[in-house]
């Protein structure tokens, strides 16, 4: 299976790097300036147990052409549109599009560019961070990638697909239902993202304020209203679970959107936290602290769009 990686940061990196170790035919597609980089000095991958050299073959968007068999999306939401023109001429008649991408949005985006019939479901979950343009450090243990049909039709084709990772040694699993494992993680994210972004700290911070754990478990909730209204509820076991991360005064984690926002980068908060809460509003859910975090974010955004 010939197999193109949209991205080499975190998520591209991690997982593009056991597809190399095993001998998959992979690919990456970098913007010029990364790929010139990445050409002359590699990447490295360090896992909390080992580090991993390679040098990854690569495209610029000019240079493709033959059709690829997979599209592995692992770039940031907001710069989907741009990756879509960009990939157009590798995708061919038996191109399958698996997206790694936080939130739900990017779907339809997808569906309308490609066809429903080409666009997998899929959830990476990984804690890395892209330390310098050519290394990569992951802080958990384990990383791993869900991918599941969309479509009935799509069922053989998604198998083949969960096979080709876990050859490649990582750990995937097939969903029975990818659009809640989709909606499991969207919640997540979207409530932890936008607490950390909101409080400007990580959970154990929050966590010594006076009611930092009631804002961040209000978030949650209505995260949660959202996926049951949409007909995914999570189980009362995941979300207590994840009442408890949000709640740990002893933890120091921080999300990805946080801790983009602090490095004064790009973040995803339309695709998250502002795509759940026009849902919210849509089905007439409580929204309170949703808009409150929202025009947070959108304050940041105004910040650097002003900077630019």
């Amino acid at each position: 299976m010939k197999i193109l990686i949209v991205g080499a940061g975190a998520v591209g990196a991690v997982f593009g790097a056991n597809l190399h170790q095993h001998k998959a035919d992979v690919s990456f597609l970098l913007r010029p300036a990364r790929k010139e980089l990445l050409d002359e000095h590699g990447l490295t991958v360090c896992l909390p147990s080992s580090e991993f050299h390679f040098q990854p073959r690569s495209f610029v968007a000019s240079t493709l052409q033959a059709p690829f068999d997979l599209i592995i999306l692992s770039n940031k939401a907001y710069a989907l549109d741009g990756v879509i023109n960009d990939i157009k001429p590798a995708v061919g008649p038996n191109t399958l599009v698996l997206p790694l991408l936080n939130g739900l949005r990017h779907l339809d985006v997808l569906d309308e560019a490609f066809g429903k019939e080409r666009v997998l479901g899929g959830v990476a979950r990984t804690i890395a961070t892209l330390e310098t343009p050519t290394r990569v450090v992951v802080s958990n243990f384990r990383s791993t990638i869900t991918v599941g049909a969309r479509t009935t039709e799509q069922q053989t084709r998604a198998e083949a697909v969960w096979q080709l990772l876990a050859d490649a040694d990582i750990e995937a699993h097939l969903a029975g239902n990818i659009m809640a494992d989709m909606w499991d993680k969207f919640c997540r994210m979207a409530a932890v993202g936008a607490v950390n972004c909101l409080l400007d700290g990580p959970i154990g911070a929050y966590m010594r304020s006076e009611a930092g754990g009631e804002i961040a478990l209000q978030l949650f909730h209505e995260c949660c209203a959202c996926a049951e209204e949409a007909g995914f509820p999570m189980s009362p076991q995941a979300i207590a679970g994840f009442e408890r991360i949000l709640t740990d005064p002893s933890s120091s984690f921080t999300s990805s959107m946080y801790r983009d926002l602090k490095a004064g980068l790009p973040i995803e908060g339309d695709h998250l936290v502002g795509d759940m809460l026009q849902r919210a509003k849509a089905a007439g859910l409580v929204h309170t602290m949703l808009r409150v975090a929202y025009a947070r974010l959108q304050t940041y955004n105004a910040q650097l769009l002003a900077q630019s």
